[in-house]
């Protein structure tokens, strides 16, 4: 069952290639402990605004995605907790959910943030990581 769940995801997510994606610089709102931070950041996302990353890792040259290894998915799947959210953490990021602006709409997305200030969308990492 967890293969068939495994494949399924991978069948929808679709990770872009450097040449898909807008990068400009931006606004990045997150809540932490309920006061709203604001931070300039150079960003890129797709069309679909479903990847997001810094522009340093739009060609994969960050921190975000140094690590040479792979994990199972289903080392990630529990009761709670959301699976890319563990695999940020494993890597040594910091989730976080956040508010991003292109062009002149904002949109809700999340991110590892990593030591170097590098940043991915979850599901982006996710998709990177795991083992097909």
């Amino acid at each position: 069952m967890s293969a068939i769940l495994n494949s399924l995801f991978f069948l929808f997510l679709s990770v872009s290639s450097a040449k898909d994606l807008t990068c400009q610089s931006g606004i990045i709102s997150k809540n932490e402990f309920g006061n709203t931070i604001k931070e300039s950041s150079k960003y890129c996302y797709n069309k679909e605004k479903t990847v997001f990353l810094s522009e340093n890792c739009k060609h994969k040259k960050c921190m975000a995605f140094h690590s040479k290894n792979k994990f199972a998915f289903e080392q990630f799947l529990s009761d709670t907790g959301k699976p890319s959210f563990k695999l940020c953490r494993k890597l040594g990021g910091k989730p976080e959910l956040l508010d991003f602006q292109a062009a002149t709409k904002t949109y809700k997305l999340d991110r590892c943030l990593f030591k170097d200030a590098s940043f991915v969308d979850t599901d982006t990492l996710l998709a990177h990581y795991i083992q097909r």
